[in-house]
């Protein structure tokens, strides 16, 4: 076809249309710049021709998110062109998305829907925006209109138990997310969800036994092990909860959420030297969170490293001053006063214990590291 339209154009270079035809058939070809070149030519002939504009927003959006904004500002100079062409809506709505800009796309989405009555994805995404706004209760109404459309469609069925599990209505929640199991038995993200609401909800049994279908479809997904170890911390098998939040930080060894919750769980297990290593890791992962340097602190002066937890309390102090939190800030300097107390004690009676040392060596101590030193500098 690009041969065909390559000919047409050297008989006739006005052609804007053909231009633009030529541009659609170099972006299926992932030919991205000179398929831009080619709208752009059309463009430049017919700046009316709204397909160009449309074509060309197109192409923006599948270079990447990084080029969202020319692509909405291409949708929107077709839509002046054509106001109400539902293609250049829809583009227009996956712009405002890639921009993360969801009121404006809500807006786009509703308007779609006025004309478009039968498309299942369109009330999905609807849904999705307004759970994105914090307004789940109004999405449900959505996410049946996607079902009336399709029964059997499985994210809208998902989503719907999400929301509604937002909502805490747990039972129909739960039914909503094992009819998707049972539509998609194997699909690991339907037992995933099922899994969840079930531990939201406080029924960890069937929470477990949903989490453990889902881990066996995805055994490398490690939000699904920190789940399942959420499930065992709350039902107080912290022994249980460490496995699989091990798993989890083995899958995904910057996962922080499962960090903290192996951290929490060794604690629970009184394992505070493991707890102090695994805080360890977290902080030098993320320094800006004050709650886990606090809790840092914490476990060190469980196992008397008291210079260690002032160092991490001092961490702290400044971060819980810098995000405004005067409570903690009161909470926790009286403690860290202490703290740096028992560490000057500390180091102070480490310094007497040396100086004792080096005083009480003997001459013939004295001698005999003299004469190694004089060893070692012959043997170089």
């Amino acid at each position: 076809m690009l041969h065909s339209i390559e000919a047409h154009l050297k008989t006739n270079p006005e052609d804007a249309e053909a231009w633009n035809a030529k541009g659609v058939v170099l972006a299926q070809m992932e030919n991205y710049g000179e398929a831009l070149r080619s709208l752009d030519r059309a463009i430049r002939l017919d700046s009316h021709l709204a397909p160009a504009y449309l074509n060309r927003g197109i192409v923006f959006l599948s270079i990447g998110p990084h080029k969202a904004k020319e692509a909405l500002q291409s949708f929107n100079k077709a839509l002046e062109i054509a106001p109400g062409n539902i293609r250049a809506l829809q583009f227009k709505a996956a712009a405002l998305k890639a921009l993360g800009r969801p009121t404006e796309e809500l807006e786009v989405l509703q308007e779609i829907a006025q004309t478009v009555k039968d498309d299942e994805h369109l009330y999905l995404r609807i849904g999705d925006a307004l759970v994105e706004l914090g307004r789940p209760k109004e999405s449900i109404s959505y996410y049946d209109q996607s079902l009336e459309i399709k029964s059997d469609f499985v994210p809208a069925l998902v989503r719907r138990a999400i929301a509604l599990s937002i909502l805490e209505r747990w039972d129909p929640a739960l039914s909503s997310a094992e009819q998707a199991t049972k539509i998609s038995p194997d699909d690991p993200e339907t037992w995933r969800v099922l899994g969840e609401i079930n531990l939201r909800a406080e029924r960890y049994r069937p929470a477990k036994k949903a989490l453990a279908r889902a881990a066996k479809l995805k055994p490398q997904d490690a939000s699904i092990e920190n789940a399942l170890g959420t499930v065992a911390y709350r039902s107080g098998d912290l022994k249980e909860a460490v496995i699989h939040f091990r798993r989890a930080v083995d899958i995904d060894s910057k996962y922080k959420l499962a960090l903290m919750n192996l951290a929490l769980s060794f604690m629970g297990l009184k394992e505070y030297d493991k707890a102090r290593k695994t805080w360890m890791r977290l902080v030098r992962i993320e320094k800006n969170w004050p709650e886990v340097w606090d809790a840092y602190a914490s476990t060190c002066v469980e196992i008397g490293r008291f210079c260690e937890a002032s160092e991490a309390w001092e961490h702290a102090i400044r971060l819980f001053k810098q995000k405004g939190r005067k409570d903690e800030v009161e909470r926790i300097s009286p403690i860290a006063r202490a703290v740096r107390v028992s560490c000057g004690k500390i180091k102070r009676a480490d310094r007497k214990r040396r100086e004792k040392e080096k005083m009480t060596r003997t001459f013939s101590d004295r001698f005999e590291l003299r004469r190694k030193k004089q060893k070692k500098k012959k043997s170089k």
